[in-house]
């Protein structure tokens, strides 16, 4: 057998043991055993002189690129890193590299082996579809009853191989004879501490991305954003499947979300055209859109519950899920081991991290949130000033003047907003949260909460401390129209722009490439292979990095306020809302695939802490709601007059609390879980357990049958030699059950 061979059988061996399955399938054996050999001489052809890019051989999933001024030295021990065994901490990749000459960048085109995929993937608890339709965990000793897995090559998706690359990647973490990059004495290492999270932040690595599939693209983008199918359903699968379930839940809510704003988009326009009553309508108007809110939400949580069961990532009720997220790879430590899983891992005091977010984060967001109500202060100050001592009259510099404060207010929140979110996330990194949930809602809640003050506290002084009705109505709705004209512009059309000027900069870059560039440890590819991966990869290189969906959830949370806030100043804001979501959702689908580069699949199994910010603002408009219509001097003169303002504050706060009980019963009697999906999830944690019994059972019948073997041994054998048997025979037994 040669080394390769051996290598394989290894690798098959150390996968069967690790493998939680409890039963043994000698033909999924063979059948895992012909793959990795087929994956091994893929291996070896792939780093050979011959066919560089030949995708039966090597397939580059992601890549990374160097900074033009960075160290050599740096480029050589992480690309050994990531060349290593796991057993020598290393991520076990296939990596080729390029040297970009007119760029004087270092460019890595990673990959990996068959076998190494196949086993990430696992470890990773990645589901796939059973041939009975279900969903499970892949388990490679049970991989032959998997869907396509007739061809093991196509079983993973390329979104699955990038995120087992990146975890590999990630999870190479540095060791305590590793002090600080080579190169760069002064760049610390931490052990226990991702090597590439500290590459990224110090600039070493300028990019790291996974690479577009663009013929599927292509298809995706057809069937998403085209004119063609502007007014069909999103393909949600399809962008499941190609980006991974959190981009997908975004849209998916984005859609629906869309969709629940028709009905008071129409009620909106029946009101406008047809005038009635003004107290009556308002009032009407305000208590259908505060239950409709609860109905939106909860009918969301209903369905992203069903997509998740369908794409494998809904939370189970089971204890036995508790604390299997891995941990970030930014997340720090002193290296100990996962109590649950036994898995080596950081460990950080929780203390900490509650000392840094009571006694350093809140008291620096109570000072931005101090510093945004004493703008917003010096605002209508300014505004009143300006009205009072400059005269109002037609000149064109009196317009400048009488514009000045409204401009410098609107500078000085982008400026305050750009500066929050840098604090926001470097509050969020120094508390240094373990889990990636954890992480993203801690700085969900931030933002949230900046934002909710910066853009809310102006209505909120002119609806009840000014309390002119008026100037609410006009002040909301010229917000709410010219945040979305700017915002479609600034999202849309501008980056439009610099997609053809983007390729021509590539194709320029790339000629200059094949002059002087150089391919190190291979052959430089040739010009077939050049149209292909290089000018994709280059293309993909100059794209803005995709920062995650925050910002755009962060755009609905904000919209949604100025629907539902103050729905009966404004009537009209859910039409306009609806025209935005309307362009947003193709515009959002361009931009991902056009714009942006691919970024990782993630999973999640709900949108977040968004979920519950969408709620309070709900309870809250029931607030702002009730208390616009109890102020209203029209509703005042329909009481009689006898009664006091106390009694009329207390016939409102009761007629609030009225609404409370009724979105409560709305939100009890949409289930958040369909029926048929509670009782598969039932049913499959029976079947688990029925299994886990059944394993038990047959690990006591192997223990007792040999322990009958070795009693009736020993009556055969003298005493002396009896005692040494009996004990070899007990250490056997204890080595097939484990």
């Amino acid at each position: 057998m040669n080394s390769s061979s051996a290598d394989v059988d290894g690798s098959l061996n150390a996968t069967l043991k690790s493998s939680k399955s409890s039963s043994f399938d000698p033909d999924a054996v063979d059948y895992n055993l012909h793959a990795r050999k087929s994956s091994s001489k893929a291996t070896s052809s792939a780093q050979s002189d011959e066919g560089f890019f030949n995708q039966q051989e090597f397939e580059p999933l992601v890549i990374l690129e160097f900074s033009g001024d960075s160290k050599q030295a740096a480029h050589e021990w992480l690309t050994a890193k990531l060349q290593a065994s796991r057993a020598e901490n290393g991520a076990e990749l296939l990596v080729q590299t390029y040297y970009m000459e007119h760029s004087k960048e270092t460019v890595l085109y990673i990959g990996a082996t068959l076998d190494r995929l196949l086993i990430g993937a696992e470890e990773m608890k990645i589901y796939k579809t059973y041939k009975d339709g279900s969903l499970r965990e892949m388990a490679l000793t049970d991989i032959t009853n998997f869907e396509n897995s007739e061809d093991l090559f196509q079983f993973l998706t390329n979104a699955e191989k990038q995120k087992v690359i990146l975890k590999g990647i990630e999870n190479v973490r540095a060791q305590e004879d590793e002090p600080f990059i080579p190169g760069y004495p002064k760049y610390t290492l931490f052990p226990g501490k991702s090597i590439i999270k500290k590459y990224l932040s110090r600039h070493i690595v300028s990019n790291l991305f996974p690479l577009h599939e663009e013929e599927k693209l292509k298809r995706l983008g057809d069937e998403w954003y085209t004119l063609k199918n502007y007014f069909s359903a999103q393909p949600i699968d399809g962008i499941q499947e190609y980006f991974g379930v959190k981009i997908a839940l975004y849209f998916s809510f984005l859609g629906v979300y869309t969709i629940s704003l028709i009905p008071p988009a129409l009620i909106g326009i029946i009101y406008f055209f047809f005038p009635w009553h003004s107290v009556y309508k308002e009032a009407t108007f305000a208590v259908f859109n505060l239950i409709w809110t609860t109905v939106f939400l909860e009918g969301w949580k209903r369905y992203c519950n069903s997509l998740c069961y369908k794409w494998g990532t809904i939370e189970s009720p089971s204890y036995f899920s508790y604390n299997f997220e891995e941990p970030r790879a930014d997340y720090y430590g002193t290296m100990g081991r996962n109590p649950v899983t036994g898995f080596p891992e950081p460990y950080y005091p929780k203390w900490k991290r509650i000392l840094k977010f009571y006694f350093v984060s809140i008291p620096i967001i109570t000072f931005c949130l101090t510093i945004a109500f004493f703008l917003m202060v010096a605002y209508f100050w300014a505004e009143f000033w300006m009205k009072k001592h400059v005269p109002d009259n037609m000149g064109v510099i009196t317009k400048i003047n009488h514009a000045l404060p409204a401009v410098g207010y609107a500078l000085a929140i982008g400026t305050l907003n750009s500066i929050y979110r840098l604090i926001a996330v470097k509050l969020n990194k120094f508390e240094n949260h373990r889990l990636q949930s954890s992480y993203e809602n801690h700085l969900i809640l931030k933002r949230v909460l900046f934002d909710f003050v910066n853009c809310f506290i102006c209505l909120f002084y002119v609806a009840f401390y000014l309390q002119d009705r008026e100037l609410l109505k006009t002040f909301l709705g010229t917000i709410l129209i010219t945040q979305q004209i700017l915002g479609q512009l600034g999202e849309a059309m501008i980056p439009f722009l610099f997609v053809r000027r983007r390729q021509k900069q590539v194709d320029e870059a790339l000629k200059k490439s094949f002059l002087g560039g150089e391919s190190k440890e291979l052959r430089t590819p040739s010009q077939d292979d050049l149209s292909s991966y290089k000018k994709q990869a280059a293309l993909e290189a100059m794209m803005d990095k995709f920062f995650g969906s925050n910002d755009d959830y962060l755009e609905l949370y904000i919209q949604f306020g100025y629907v539902y806030l103050f729905s009966s100043a404004f009537p009209l804001a859910a039409l306009w809302a609806l025209i935005n979501n309307f362009i947003e959702i193709r515009t959002d689908a361009f931009k991902l695939c056009r714009i942006f580069q691919r970024p990782f699949a993630q999973s999640a199994s709900s949108i977040g802490a968004w979920q519950p910010a969408f709620e309070v603002i709900g309870l809250i408009s029931v607030i702002t709601n009730c208390a616009l219509i109890g102020m209203d001097p029209e509703v005042q003169k329909l009481l009689p007059s006898s009664i006091s303002p106390v009694n009329m504050v207390l016939i409102f706060v009761a007629a609030e609390h009225i609404i409370f009980a009724i979105k409560a019963s709305v939100a009890i009697l949409i289930p958040d879980v369909p029926k048929w999906i509670s009782l598969q999830i039932a049913r499959q944690e029976y079947a688990a357990k029925m299994a886990l019994k059944k394993q038990r059972l047959l690990e006591a019948a192997i223990k007792k049958r040999l322990l009958v073997d070795a009693v009736r041994h020993r009556s055969e054998v003298s005493s002396g030699y009896h005692m040494r048997s009996f004990k070899n025979v007990i250490g056997q037994t204890d080595d097939l059950v484990s």
